[in-house]
């Protein structure tokens, strides 16, 4: 089963991803496929042998074994836009090491702890396994991407690993071995806070449908026709389509008619027939559940431009040059917070907001996703699925690219940060 399923993530890869043609030959699939295929027999040997002998089956494939395999070789095309994992919730392949962290110069810092009790915030990760992160450096660079110090992600790295060395807060150094937990389930937030009568925050962890929003905006509706100051909180939005935050943007735009420049936002997608009946089921099933009816107008050109060009290749999609927002005289000012974590349709929604004249955008520069995205998923047996970009920018700005939409007011990240909210402090501080 295993080796079956990696041969068509392999053909998906050289055939249906956005950037199969841009990254010809980058990919090196036998040596994942000969530790599948060694794996696989050992298991199938032990199997057989445990009906005789009981024998414990260690060393053998599994599911946790196999979605490492397959993160292994997506790395080679060095595309933070692709993922594969195991949607059982059960399943020995959904655990991770129950903390997260965040690098700051030549240490990681524990900035959240889901379910690992032994580690607390502001912890100090020194060394894995005796190495310095001066050597996980040079031995990571595959894994790290070729990203500076504060933009690096360490949890799949920190996997690998058995003994951690810890600097606590209380300054004792202990050393942990790691233990994988099952993954917390995430939670979507779309949510409204009024920080005072002048004031309102509003947090969106992502744009995968427009509902929320909609409906976040109805309900304050009155407030927001009044409203002085608006924060819109999007240093942890994981994406989701730019459809879903259109009725958000004439709040975060002046009076009258803005005119967005699109020609960064060219693209083509890759309209092979496997990726074109598989979005037009995605799309199908996006219609089913949502009641807006623009985005369901949206949803129907999108799947009917997938039923006219399946199996074309790459097609370029016909968008407008410029997109008009007719903006509104309140809020009067806005400011939103960014991280490296905003990515995606997060990216675009920054982006766009940068080109307001009454939006401040304070925090880090955004995740920089977008030279290849809209995902696209393809599931095995409702066990497995892969998330690959089925889209390409045919110009995208460089700088954007490589390292996210830049704030008007930078703030280095520092473990300052952890407990207390740097970010928001700024904003306030600023609308005042």
């Amino acid at each position: 089963m295993y080796i079956d399923i990696f041969d068509e993530i392999v053909d998906i890869m050289r055939n249906d991803y956005a950037g199969c043609i841009d990254k010809k030959g980058w990919d090196t699939p036998n040596k994942y496929r000969e530790r599948i295929y060694k794996l696989e027999q050992q298991r199938i040997y032990k199997l057989e042998q445990q009906r005789i002998y009981k024998l414990e089956q260690q060393g053998q494939l599994n599911d946790y074994q196999f979605v490492n395999i397959v993160y292994d070789y997506l790395l080679d095309f060095q595309d933070p836009h692709l993922f594969f994992i195991s949607t059982e919730d059960n399943s020995e392949a959904n655990k991770d090491i129950g903390f997260k962290v965040r690098r700051f110069k030549n240490d990681l810092y524990v900035v959240d702890v889901s379910s690992e009790d032994r580690i607390r915030k502001e912890d100090k990760i020194v060394s894995l396994d005796g190495s310095s992160m001066t050597e996980l450096d040079s031995l990571y660079k595959r894994e790290l991407m070729g990203k500076p110090p504060e933009r690096q992600k360490w949890e799949k790295i920190m996997e690998k690993h058995n003994l951690i060395r810890i600097e606590n807060i209380d300054n004792e150094y202990v050393d942990i071995n790691l233990k994988l937990y099952e993954k917390k389930k995430y939670t979507p937030i779309h949510k409204v806070d009024i920080l005072n009568e002048e004031t309102m925050l509003i947090t969106l962890s992502d744009f995968i449908s427009p509902e929320p929003i909609v409906e976040l905006l109805k309900d304050n509706e009155q407030r927001l026709t009044n409203l002085k100051n608006l924060i819109i909180d999007v240093r942890n939005n994981h994406g989701g389509s730019d459809s879903s935050f259109s009725q958000l943007l004439p709040y975060i735009f002046p009076t009258g008619t803005t005119s967005i420049n699109l020609k960064n936002y060219k693209m083509d997608f890759n309209v092979t027939e496997r990726t074109a009946e598989l979005q037009k089921t995605l799309l199908h099933e996006l219609q089913e559940k949502t009641e807006d009816e623009s985005f369901k107008e949206t949803l129907r050109s999108m799947s009917q431009f997938f039923e006219n060009n399946s199996g074309k290749g790459f097609v370029p999609i016909d968008n407008e040059d410029t997109f008009d927002i007719q903006g509104l005289e309140h809020p009067k000012k806005v400011v939103i917070l960014s991280d490296i974590y905003c990515g995606s349709a997060g990216d675009i929604f920054v982006d766009f907001a940068s080109s307001s004249d009454k939006v401040t955008i304070i925090g880090r520069e955004t995740a920089g996703l977008n030279d290849y995205s809209n995902l696209l998923q393809k599931d095995w047996n409702d066990k497995f699925s892969l998330y690959y970009p089925t889209s390409r920018m045919q110009y995208l700005d460089k700088e954007i690219k490589d390292n996210g939409v830049k704030p008007d007011i930078f703030l280095e990240w520092n473990p300052d940060h952890i407990l207390k909210d740097i970010d928001m402090e700024s904003a306030l501080k600023f609308l005042e």
